[in-house]
C-alpha cells in the first residue's frame, strides 16, 4: 500500500490526496479487469476517479459493459464486509443480493437516463446479516463523443439512521396518538400563531361537538369564544412562552342553532417547542368538570338553606313557648302542650328529612301529626289526592293538624267515644283547598278568648301558606279551610321569615 504519495500511480495520472482507496485504485491490477490498462483510460474515466477519490461523500462509478466498480472510502464504508473486494468488480455483481432492485434503474442510467431518488430501500447483506437500509442518491450517465453510454457516476448518502429515526418518530407519535385518543381528559393539539387544530382526541369531540377541527384555527372552529378570554390566553403562551392553568373556567359553547350552553373546565396550556427552543404550537388537556362545579354550587346552596331553616325552626319554636307559657295557667298543662307541640314539628321533621327537604306530601303530614290521636283507629279520616308540599307549607300544615287535633281531642269531636273527624283536600290547578270538620262531639260555643291555637290557624298558618284560614266555631263541630297556592315560594322569603304567632 502506497501512503503519503501525492499521486496514486504515475499511470493513473489522477491526482488525488492519500488514502486507503487512492492507493487500492493506483495499486489494482486493471490489466487484467475489463478496463485495461489505466494509462490507457478515457479522459472522461481518468477525470471521474479523480473526482471520486478527492471527494467525502460516498461516490462511485460502474464503467464499461461489465459496470466495472470503482469507489472512494466514503462508499468503502457503506460496502462494509465487501470492501476491498468490490473493487474492480461488476457493480451488480458485488451487490446480487439487492440486484431486482437495482437492474431497472442501472437499465436506465446506461440508456442515457439520470436517475434520481430521495430514499430507496433496500435489504442488504453487507455485515453478515441482512439489514434495511436507505439511501438518497443520483445515477449520472456518461456518455463517449459520439453518445455511448460508458457507465455512470453515482454521489450518494445512506440515510438510514435518518429513516429509522424518523420513523421511530411517527410510531412514538401514533402511539402518543393512540394515547391521547382513548384519554379520558379533552386533549387537543393547536400549530402556529393562529392556533391551527393538528389534533383532538375523541373527548374533544364528544364535549365540544365535531367540527371539523384539524387544518382549521381557534377562531373560525369556536366563534362563539370570541370575548370570553380563550383565544387571549393562547394569543400570550405562543408570545410568552408561559404555561397556562386554569381551573373551573366557564365557557359559553354553541349546542346548535345559535343557544349558548355553559360548561365549566380545568385545563393547561402548554407551549409546544422544536429542538432549537422555538414555539411551534400549543398542546391542550383538560377535564369537563361542570357536573363537580355544580354540585359545588349546590352544596353551598344547601347549606345557605339549612342555615336558614335552622334559624326558623329556632324562631318557630321560640313562638310555640312563648305562646304556649302566655295562655296557659298551669305549668304542668303549659309543659305538655309545649312537648306536643314540639313533637308534631318534630315529626313533620321526620317526613321531610325522609324526603330529603323536597318536601312531602299533605297525606304523609296528616298521617304522621294525626295517626297517633285517632286516625290510625278511622276516627280521623283522611283522603285526598296526592299533593306535594313545599318544606315550609308541610311544617305550617303540621302545626296546624296538631292544633286542630289536640284541640278535638280536649274539647271537640275525639273528646267523645263516638265522635270522629273528616280531613279532606283538593287540588285544583295548583290550588289546595283542605277542610277540616268534626261531626259527634260536644256541642261547639265560640271561645271567649283567641289562643295560641287560633291565633296559629288564622294568621300564622295563612302567612306560611300564603293563602285564606277560615276557622268556624259551628254548634255541630268545628270546621277549619284552608285556601293556598301550591306553586308559591315562601321558601324564597327574606331570613327574618316571622315565625307562627
Amino acid at each position: 500500500m502506497t501512503t503519503g504519495a501525492e499521486t496514486t500511480k504515475p499511470s493513473l495520472n489522477v491526482v488525488a490526496p492519500p488514502s486507503q482507496m487512492a492507493a487500492l485504485v493506483g495499486e489494482h491490477d486493471w490489466a487484467s479487469s475489463p478496463l485495461g490498462d489505466a494509462d490507457r483510460w478515457p479522459q472522461q474515466l481518468r477525470t471521474l476517479v479523480g473526482v471520486l477519490l478527492c471527494s467525502k461523500q460516498p461516490m462511485f462509478l460502474a464503467w464499461g459493459a461489465e459496470q466495472t466498480l470503482i469507489y472512494n472510502d466514503a462508499y468503502s464504508e457503506i460496502l462494509a464486509n465487501k470492501h476491498p473486494a468490490a473493487l474492480g468488480r461488476p457493480f451488480l455483481e458485488v451487490w446480487s443480493e439487492i440486484r431486482a432492485d437495482l437492474t431497472p434503474i442501472v437499465d436506465q442510467a446506461y440508456r442515457g437516463e439520470p436517475v434520481h431518488m430521495d430514499d430507496i430501500e433496500l435489504l442488504m447483506h453487507r455485515r453478515g446479516y441482512a439489514e434495511e437500509a436507505h439511501f438518497a442518491f443520483s445515477y449520472t450517465p456518461i456518455a463517449s463523443d459520439d453518445r455511448e453510454v460508458l457507465g455512470f457516476f453515482c454521489a450518494c448518502m445512506e440515510i438510514t439512521g435518518q429513516v429509522m429515526a424518523e420513523r421511530r418518530l411517527v410510531q412514538e407519535t401514533a402511539r402518543q396518538r393512540r394515547l391521547f385518543e382513548q384519554a379520558p381528559g379533552f386533549i387537543t393539539i393547536l400549530a402556529g400563531p393562529e392556533h391551527r387544530f393538528e389534533f383532538a382526541n375523541q373527548a374533544y369531540r364528544r364535549l365540544f361537538g365535531d367540527r371539523d377541527y384539524v387544518g382549521r384555527s381557534v377562531r373560525e372552529a369556536f366563534p362563539e369564544l370570541e370575548g370570553q378570554g380563550f383565544f387571549e390566553m393562547l394569543d400570550r403562551v405562543w408570545a410568552t412562552g408561559e404555561r397556562i392553568v386554569a381551573d373551573g373556567v366557564e365557557a359559553r359553547i354553541d349546542a346548535g342553532g345559535g343557544e349558548l350552553r355553559s360548561l365549566y373546565l380545568d385545563f393547561f396550556y402548554e407551549p409546544v417547542t422544536d429542538e432549537r427552543g422555538e414555539i411551534t404550537g400549543i398542546f391542550c388537556e383538560g377535564y369537563d368538570v361542570t357536573a363537580r362545579k355544580r354540585a359545588d354550587e349546590q352544596l353551598r346552596l344547601m347549606v345557605l338553606e339549612l342555615n336558614h331553616r335552622v334559624k326558623n325552626n329556632l324562631a318557630t319554636v321560640q313562638s310555640i313557648a312563648s305562646q304556649t307559657l302566655r295562655g296557659t295557667e298551669s305549668l304542668p298543662a303549659a309543659r305538655t302542650a309545649f312537648l306536643n307541640r314540639i313533637m308534631a314539628l318534630a315529626t313533620a321533621h321526620d317526613i321531610l328529612t325522609r324526603e330529603q327537604w323536597d318536601g312531602a306530601g299533605v297525606g304523609e303530614i296528616a298521617h304522621g301529626v294525626l295517626d297517633p290521636m285517632g286516625a290510625a283507629e278511622g276516627r280521623v279520616r283522611i283522603g285526598g289526592p296526592k299533593t306535594p308540599l313545599q318544606a315550609r307549607a308541610a311544617l305550617a300544615l303540621s302545626m296546624a293538624f296538631h292544633e286542630l287535633g289536640t284541640n278535638a281531642l280536649k274539647y271537640g269531636a275525639l273528646s267523645s267515644a263516638g265522635g270522629w273527624v273528616e280531613l279532606t283536600w283538593t287540588n285544583r290547578d295548583g290550588e289546595l283547598e283542605l277542610t277540616w270538620r268534626e261531626h259527634g262531639g260536644p256541642p261547639v260555643t265560640p271561645p271567649e278568648r283567641t289562643g295560641f291555637g287560633s291565633r296559629l290557624l288564622a294568621r300564622g298558618l295563612a302567612a306560611e301558606l300564603g293563602g285564606q284560614v277560615e276557622l268556624r266555631f259551628e254548634p255541630g263541630g268545628v270546621q277549619c279551610f284552608i285556601r293556598a297556592r301550591l306553586d308559591g315560594q315562601p321558601d324564597e322569603r327574606p331570613e327574618t321569615h316571622r315565625a307562627l304567632a
